[in-house]
């Protein structure tokens, strides 16, 4: 029973560490790959060095074999600093020699991280999660489409759908950046697969579709070129909404506040008020479903608080 006990207890923590996963189940393969360096770039940058260092040789022979007999102090401590200068110079331009530029190997990535393993049989991934945070202020001074094109780019970007979550803090708690974004997480419905969909390059859809040369490059699925102009139109007619947002909410909300005003109107007709008093409406800015809006009133309210935080994930 001991035996049993022990293979079974051995057998169940296969691949775990303290509960979790033990990534030493899979072959150790680094998670990045080197770029080399084109040589027509490197080689005239070094025969630029050596040239600099020969140059600078000489000069510091020179200096030290001609000694200034006048004023040998002021002499010695220049030299010492020239060579000290000299030595630094050195000592940055080193590692410049050979530059190592690293990148990420996404396959080995994929395999470590989202393969099934003993340990994780499903291949559910094992990356971390990621939030990010999107700060703005004023909509007047940054546009809620740029914004937008953000959060959208943002919940496009390549990762596992679960493992992402975005969240924008309005400190001037408008109602149209509130209603920009809902139309961005609308559009992202579309957005975001056809970006995984067909590896798009860059997933900023404003930057995407200004790209100048030809779009179907490298791009294989017979279905692109459909897909990508049912996109387009899609995304011009969400420029459209979000363009025309501060005219609706304007309409809107003097709208309500109009009728708001005729209900004043009207109580103070049914219990006898003075007719010639003037009728004050505070003006609010108010929402699609008939509300208040919850955050800054166009036309400031000292009532009204400032500052939302909308969250957007996968």
């Amino acid at each position: 029973m001991e035996a049993a006990r022990d293979t079974t207890t051995t057998t169940g923590m296969t691949g775990m560490v303290g509960g979790m996963p033990e990534l030493s189940d899979k072959p150790w393969k680094p998670l990045t790959r080197v770029i080399p360096m084109p040589a027509a770039i490197i080689q005239p940058y070094r025969l630029l060095i050596f040239v600099r260092f020969v140059t600078l040789f000489f000069f510091l022979a020179w200096r030290i074999q001609h000694p200034n007999e006048d004023a040998p102090w002021l002499w010695g401590i220049s030299v010492v600093c020239e060579v000290w200068f000299a030595f630094s110079w050195l000592l940055d331009q080193a590692p410049k020699l050979h530059p190592i530029n690293r990148t990420t190997d996404l396959k080995v990535l994929k395999e470590k991280f989202e393969m099934p393993t003993p340990a994780n049989p499903t291949g559910r991934s094992d990356l971390p999660g990621i939030d990010f945070f999107v700060s703005t202020a004023d909509p007047e001074k940054e546009p809620p489409l740029v914004t937008a094109n953000t959060i959208l780019s943002i919940l496009a970007v390549d990762y596992p759908v679960e493992k992402i979550s975005c969240y924008i803090s309005d400190d001037g708690g408008a109602l149209l950046t509130f209603e920009a974004m809902a139309e961005a997480a609308s559009f992202a419905n579309l957005w975001v697969p056809f970006c995984r969909k067909h590896d798009i390059e860059p997933r900023n859809p404003d930057t995407y579709f200004n790209v100048k040369g030809d779009p179907t490059k490298n791009k294989r699925r017979s279905d692109f070129v459909k897909d990508r102009r049912k996109v387009k139109r899609e995304y011009d007619e969400f420029k459209v909404r979000i363009n025309g947002l501060p005219d609706s909410i304007r309409r809107r909300s003097d709208a309500f506040n109009a009728r708001e005003e005729v209900k004043m109107m009207k109580h103070k007709r049914e219990t006898g008020g003075d007719p010639l008093e003037p009728i004050k409406v505070q003006k609010a800015t108010w929402m699609a479903d008939g509300t208040h809006w919850p955050g800054t009133w166009a036309a400031s309210a000292p009532t009204t608080p400032a500052g939302t935080t909308l969250g957007f994930s996968r």
